[in-house]
């Protein structure tokens, strides 16, 4: 079986459009996942392979409409208490934790964000 890299509730791209990710299962005739998908701005639904789903890549404006605020080098969401420092293609996750950084994970899409979120108890629901 193919690694699961989407959970229920990730954004992803399909096609041209957005959906969220409704649930997954394997199918075992060719051994691959399948995930079910339904799009956020229609009722559109879909059936797809892993391979056909795309991550939306993490962009400044999807931080900022997701309440991440620009500070110098880094994006700081005072809410989660959590620091993105954007570093070529993605971005290290870190925590202030008593006067010490605590790097947590690099991360360079959207999906990945959100796993992060849902590990640490936080909202995982995103806009894009």
């Amino acid at each position: 079986m193919d690694k699961l890299e989407y959970i229920p509730g990730d954004l992803v791209k399909f096609a041209t459009n957005t959906y969220t990710i409704v649930n997954f299962e394997e199918n075992f005739l060719y051994n691959k996942i399948c995930y079910a998908l339904i799009s956020t701005n229609s009722t559109k639904t879909a059936f797809v392979a892993g391979r056909d789903i795309l991550p939306i890549p993490l962009t400044p404006e999807i931080l900022e409409k997701n309440g991440w605020v620009k500070d110098k080098e880094a994006y700081i969401n005072d809410s989660y208490h959590l620091h993105l420092c954007g570093k070529y293609d993605r971005y290290s996750v870190y925590k202030v934790v008593n006067d010490n950084i605590v790097w947590l994970t690099d991360i360079r899409n959207v999906s990945d964000l959100q796993h992060l979120l849902f590990g640490l108890g936080i909202n995982n629901e995103m806009e894009v």
